[in-house]
């Protein structure tokens, strides 16, 4: 016989199931994926067309071909307390998965009793109301059948928040890298300014001797000492605070691979003398590439994906709720002095729930969500303008910083042979100790200058690598994109 809508009309709860699973087919429309036309242009902006260096690695810090610095970032990786509690974070949203994910599968439990009643009433009485001695064990089973799919999308939300959790360890090494590299600079270009000055201190404090000299030979006024003296002075000056700056740093470092700052690090132990490493080119290739290099990112995407699998459970959780429950068990009862066979029994039922009236609750709740993946869409849009920014702007200020570099480099050139000059013209009398004074502050200013420029050029060059994405993993092999198996690639931003 054909079959006939009319008959549904015999079977309401039938008829509501299916009006239901209508209904939800389209009940909204699919999660608009986020704007990332800022990561679609061929370049960056500010990206030299010369500039042909290579694209930034994964351990980009071993360009600076510094043992010390290699040493430092491989450590915090590992025991930076912020890598360590992401990790935990991971840990959490793991746990949080599999809980979430129960829902999809039967619960099965065992449960048993035992009882025995006995009144004390007369053999006669007991008729009515027997001793009792009941032995029961039963296999319990309990199942949502996930019709609407939301157990399915809550699944798929706790399984986003566990690799958002892994992409956040990825984060916070990426992180730790550029401020290890960072601090590892500054420390590095302190200690090259304690060393120059103190090697024009003891430059100066000859000038001063060798003026005293001359004072007492009567070439030389007490005004010409006390100005060489003053000199000193000055240059004495300059040191506590790079000494300050020294320590600070060393005490940075220390928090940031996780070891007690009262303690030496060995790592700088064994360091050379102060330098500043040669810092690698970079090229930046196309915007795209961030999409999957920076750690951020890859955050900020599987967050606006969980928030869209929230929004399907959430619209799924209006329309009806079935459970199948059962029972398999078996029982050996005795009455008063008869004993009865153990007897098997089993129970099933389906059952289902379907909201009617709420207020407005479950309306509200699909509201609510849908505002939150909205606002995770446009975070994820925001955060990809602002990574091609971030790039950009590490471009120019690289550029400009290595003209800047080179200029403070010839300058240091040229005041050297100034002051050459000048050391030769004091001796043969030919001019006085002011104008040698000021040749050697000339040099020592373009000197500190030069050491600050080459400290920011290998700053800007950590600014960049990190920008590009660089800096979150230790081997090239662990590269490979996390991606998430419930999730269509088509749904991918």
């Amino acid at each position: 016989m054909p079959f006939s809508p009319l008959r549904l009309l015999r079977f309401p709860p039938l008829l509501a199931v299916c009006l239901a699973a209508l209904l939800s087919a389209c009940a909204s429309p699919k999660p608009q994926p986020p704007d990332v036309s800022a990561a679609k242009d061929a370049s960056f902006r500010q990206a030299a067309e010369a500039d042909q260096g290579p694209p930034v690695e994964t351990s980009w810090w071993r360009g600076f071909d510094d043992a010390a610095l290699m040493a430092l970032v491989q450590r915090a990786h590992s025991a930076n307390h912020d890598v360590r509690i992401a990790m935990q974070r991971v840990r959490q949203a793991r746990a949080g998965q599999t809980a979430v994910a129960s829902r999809l599968w039967p619960t099965v439990s065992l449960t048993g009793s035992a009882s025995d009643e006995r009144s004390g009433l007369p053999d006669q009485v007991k008729q009515g109301k027997p001793d009792t001695r009941t032995y029961r064990g039963a296999l319990d089973l309990g199942w949502e059948l996930d019709v609407f799919g939301a157990a399915r999308a809550g699944a798929d939300a706790a399984e986003l928040d566990a690799l958002t959790a892994e992409e956040g360890v990825d984060t916070a090494r990426w992180l730790v890298s550029s401020e290890v590299a960072r601090q590892y600079i500054v420390w590095q270009s302190a200690r090259l300014r304690l060393a120059k000055l103190d090697a024009l201190l003891k430059a100066q404090a000859d000038t001063e001797r060798l003026t005293r000299s001359r004072e007492s030979a009567g070439l030389a006024s007490r005004f010409d000492v006390a100005r060489a003296a003053g000199e000193v002075q000055a240059l004495a000056a300059q040191l506590p605070p790079l000494k300050t700056l020294v320590a600070v740093t060393e005490t940075q470092l220390a928090v940031l691979v996780g070891a007690n700052p009262n303690r030496p690090l060995p790592e700088l132990d064994a360091a050379t003398a102060p330098w500043l490493p040669t810092p690698p080119r970079l090229s930046a290739r196309q915007p795209a590439d961030l999409l999957m290099r920076r750690p951020d990112l890859r955050v900020a995407q599987k967050q606006f994906m969980a928030e869209a699998a929230r929004l399907r459970e959430a619209q799924a959780d209006q329309w009806p709720k079935f459970f199948l429950a059962a029972a398999f068990g078996r029982q050996d009862l005795r009455l008063n002095a008869l004993d009865l066979s153990p007897v098997r029994y089993s129970t099933a039922a389906l059952a289902f729930t379907m909201p009617l009236f709420d207020a407005g609750r479950l309306r509200a709740a699909v509201e609510r969500q849908s505002a939150k993946e909205r606002m995770a869409t446009l975070q994820y849009e925001k955060a990809v303008l602002g990574a091609v920014k971030d790039v950009d702007d590490s471009l120019v200020a690289l550029a400009q910083e290595r003209d800047r570099s080179a200029a403070l480099d010839a300058t240091t050139q040229q005041r050297r042979t100034g002051l050459h000059h000048a050391e030769s013209l004091y001796r043969e009398g030919q001019i006085d100790l002011l104008q040698l004074l000021d040749a050697q502050r000339a040099v020592i200013a373009a000197e500190l200058s030069a050491i600050d420029g080459q400290a920011q050029l290998a700053l800007n060059t950590v600014q960049l690598a990190s920008a590009l994405g660089g800096g979150w993993q230790d081997t090239p092999a662990a590269m490979t994109t996390r991606t998430h198996t419930s999730i269509a690639p088509e749904s991918l931003p």
